[in-house]
């Protein structure tokens, strides 16, 4: 796949917006900006006509706009490119090991490039599901729980602090929005699965004196479905919300 489209937070509100009603101001002073700065948000105008919500940021004294960009498409974006350098520092490790009589400094940095390469794009590919999970999660809508002797009832700020992962996937959003991703065991299911399970073990990094630990972690990290994965956690949140993920229609490489 392709690097992803960029996506701001409330974008899809924005379009609706009556621009000339709403009273866009361009031009700031910079008492209207440290007065902006304490408000915590503005409304900006792009060069392309878009609106975006934005906050302005002190710093040291020079008030700097900053749009607020999607954070689960951050991680997911972030992960992407994490994962072209990842193939270019396998090739490069997996050629230069090779060599079992010369094991030079260089090696050691190419060597602790690419498993820094690799657990960082695990682990931000599933922050992108936890955030994304989080999204989804209406302001207005409780999910309850029927248990034997009790009912629970949480509401967004409870689903995202005390209700686990496979909880929130498996039962808060087939309730709240009416149809179920996991319903069906499926090899795109299995993905997400394994992505987790390798996650959490580079999280909670175990070890044992033998080694035999840490040598089965860098196995699963060398052998890890890396795009198959990319897909399967797409095809996820467009399920969700159609086209969220999307291919950028620009010809750039990034």
């Amino acid at each position: 796949m392709k690097h992803i489209k960029k996506k701001y937070l409330f974008e899809e509100k924005l379009k609706t917006y009556d621009k000339q009603k709403f009273g866009l101001k361009k031009d700031f002073d910079s008492q209207e900006l440290k007065k902006l700065s304490k408000t915590h948000n503005v409304i900006i105008e792009t060069t392309d006509n878009d609106l975006l919500f934005a906050f302005i940021y002190n710093d040291n004294g020079k008030h700097v706009t900053i749009p607020l960009p999607d954070f689960t498409l951050v991680y997911f974006d972030f992960s992407y490119k994490l994962n072209i350098d990842r193939k270019e520092s396998k090739k490069e490790m997996l050629s230069n090991l090779r060599d079992i009589n010369n094991f030079s400094e260089l090696n050691g940095e190419i060597l602790y490039r690419f498993y820094g390469y690799s657990s960082s794009c695990i682990i931000n590919l599933f922050t992108s599901i936890e955030c994304f999970i989080n999204h989804l999660l209406p302001e207005n809508k409780n999910y309850v729980e029927v248990k034997n002797n009790r009912t629970e009832i949480y509401n967004k700020t409870q689903i995202q602090e005390h209700i686990q992962f496979w909880d929130k996937l498996k039962k808060v959003l087939p309730q709240l929005h009416g149809k179920n991703f996991f319903q069906k065991s499926t090899p795109t299911n299995e993905h997400i699965s394994k992505l987790k399970e390798l996650r959490d073990k580079i999280v909670h990094t175990k070890s044992d004196n033998s080694g035999e630990l840490q040598i089965e972690l860098f196995k699963q990290i060398l052998n890890f479905k890396y795009d198959e994965t990319f897909s399967a956690v797409a095809k996820f949140m467009n399920f969700y919300e159609a086209n969220y993920v999307e291919d950028c229609p620009c010809e750039k490489d990034f």
